[in-house]
């Protein structure tokens, strides 16, 4: 073993999932040139995952979309989460995320995205209102002690962090205001004016890989050296990523450009240094470094399906004064191109690290000093493990 190595692979076989979890709390550090990963069972193990889920995505704050996606009332799009078949609409008073599940014999009362008067069930026609009250149900007048008025689809609690736009949810009636974490975050991007900012794109994606290792990989620069070599590694190279000390719920890695080429800093999209968020645990954000300057935001909503299954949506953000402009379709597809070629890049090396995971030889690794938010999350981890 390297020095100060944790030996977990007996962990990463065994069942008992507290030997896992004590191997990922001895990994803790106070420093970043101490940091170590999580170890490897942490991202293969299914009992691993299931303790997540208990202590982290149903006790914590995530992201579901942003205010431009459901602006007029009755705009609607749904999410599928953790297990939960949700919808977010915006109704005559305000924006409610609550089940799809029909009250009467299950099916989904919305699919996708649009607008909408009312969900109609297409299994018995049973309708809802926009708050979620059951409207009509027909042929039920001889079930007795059936009141349609007790009937209500159930109703999450959300928040909207109103200075940014963003819609969170939690399954924890204990956890405290998600706007209140994030007033560092809500400064910082300030410049940016997200919140008037509107989704133009979306994009699905569904990878086996564990969903850690999505967002580490997008929230380090180191492996442009390898991965990206010919793509971003030219313009942006990996010894000129640092990452800020960690904030509160969230951190922040930046991306500046090649010295020489500083001076065509903002020509073109590819030339924009750029900052990269992880907002604790599963929302993503890349801006431009200058964010005074930016017009363009993308934020991915990550959705943990499995140890080794993962679901992103890639939203991308303009600024309003650029809607139905020719300028935003141009960079709309070269991002899309660009983002291609990423996207694939980063794939092939997520997909060798969730096999070699699996590995009885694989160890728990140090980490270098350009991982620090991949340090970041594996102690929010840590900390979320034990926490009451």
């Amino acid at each position: 073993m390297v020095d100060g190595e944790v030996n977990i692979r007996a962990a990463a076989s065994g069942p008992d999932v507290s030997v896992l979890v004590d191997a990922a709390r001895a990994g803790s550090s106070a420093t970043m040139a101490l940091s170590r990963t999580l170890p490897p069972g942490a991202y293969t193990s299914s009992e691993f995952f299931d303790l997540e889920m208990a202590k982290i995505f149903r006790r914590d704050w995530i992201c579901v979309g942003h205010v431009s996606q459901v602006a007029e009332i009755g705009d609607y799009f749904t999410v599928d989460l953790f297990g939960e078949l949700l919808v977010v609409v915006r109704g005559t008073d305000r924006i409610r995320v609550m089940s799809r599940v029909c009250l009467h014999r299950w099916a989904p009362v919305a699919s996708g995205s649009g607008n909408a008067k009312l969900f109609s069930c297409p299994f018995h026609k049973w309708g809802y209102g926009l708050d979620g009250q059951l409207l009509g149900a027909p042929f039920m007048e001889q079930a007795a002690n059936f009141d349609p008025q007790r009937c209500t689809l159930p109703e999450l609690r959300s928040e909207i962090v109103e200075p940014l736009g963003l819609i969170f949810i939690s399954f924890s009636d204990s956890v405290g205001s998600i706007t209140d974490r994030l007033s560092g975050l809500i400064e910082h991007l300030a410049p940016a004016n997200v919140k008037d900012m509107v989704v133009v794109d979306t994009r699905v994606t569904e990878n086996d890989y564990n969903w850690k290792i999505l967002i580490e990989t997008f929230m380090e620069c180191y492996h442009h050296i390898g991965a990206h070599r010919d793509t971003l590694e030219p313009n942006f190279p990996a010894r000129l990523s640092y990452v800020e000390d960690e904030k509160q719920g969230w951190s922040l890695c930046h991306s500046p450009l090649r010295e020489d080429l500083l001076p065509e800093a903002y020509l073109d999209d590819e030339k924009r240094p750029f900052s990269l968020y992880n907002i604790y645990p599963t929302l993503l954000m890349g801006s431009a470094m200058d964010l005074s300057r930016s017009d363009r935001i993308n934020f991915i909503t990550v959705s943990p399906v499995g140890p080794n299954k993962v679901i992103s949506k890639r939203h991308t953000l303009f600024a309003r004064s650029l809607l139905g402009t020719e300028a935003l379709e141009q960079r709309l597809q070269a991002q899309k191109e660009r983002g291609a070629k990423i996207n694939k890049e980063d794939n092939e090396v997520n997909d060798m690290q969730q096999i070699g995971a699996a590995s009885s030889f694989a160890p728990v690794g140090r980490l270098s000093h350009l991982e620090g938010s991949v340090w970041h999350l594996a102690e929010y981890v840590r900390k979320r493990l034990v926490a009451n």
